[in-house]
């Protein structure tokens, strides 16, 4: 059984954007498509609450080398983090509109307060690549919340493959990603 992760990110929802198009696309006998929801409260919405749902999921080793996590947004810098601190070997780690690192000047205090707590510092950045067989960074190249060279750093860093999508936004329901058919092609 090869055990498939979706991440939501800042303020998310399990049943949103492309997420249960995948879930629907991948869930068979060879496949468990699991998508937690992780707090959103704003007094849990840090790392250390949402790391303890991925915990129970490793506790039991639904976490292991068969693996592939599918990350969105700063579900992306969460799930690295997650990773290098617990030493957790992965086959496949998909980050869409993904980023380490970033703190945005139009975003209130509390989005930058809360995203901090999901950061890695570069220096241990890097462990992720031996921590996943296999890294894919997929972005839009007109996101309105992320700039371009964020996305293309992190690529740059993790040593990544680089899909970017034209006019692909956020990749996200706003930018009308309900269905999602080209991760499918890297799993």
């Amino acid at each position: 059984m090869r055990y498939i992760f979706i991440n939501h990110g800042f303020m998310g929802s399990n049943i949103e954007n492309w997420f249960p198009y995948i879930k629907e696309s991948l869930d068979d006998n060879n496949n468990q498509v699991i998508i937690p929801q992780y707090p959103i409260d704003v007094n849990k919405h840090f790392y250390d609450y949402w790391k303890k749902v991925l915990d129970v999921y490793k506790e039991f080793n639904y976490i292991n080398p068969n693996t592939v996590m599918i990350r969105h947004s700063s579900g992306c810098a969460f799930t690295i983090k997650y990773l290098i601190e617990n030493n957790l070997k992965i086959d496949k780690l998909i980050l869409v509109s993904g980023f380490n690192n970033y703190y945005a000047d139009n975003k209130d205090d509390f989005h930058n307060v809360v995203n901090k707590t999901f950061y890695v510092d570069d220096d241990k950045l890097v462990r992720i690549k031996d921590l996943c067989n296999k890294i894919i960074c997929i972005y839009g190249n007109n996101d309105p919340y992320i700039p371009q060279n964020i996305f293309h750093d992190l690529v740059l860093k993790l040593n990544a493959n680089e899909i970017v999508i034209p006019n692909g936004g956020h990749l996200n329901k706003e930018s009308g990603y309900t269905k999602f058919e080209k991760i499918l092609e890297y799993l």
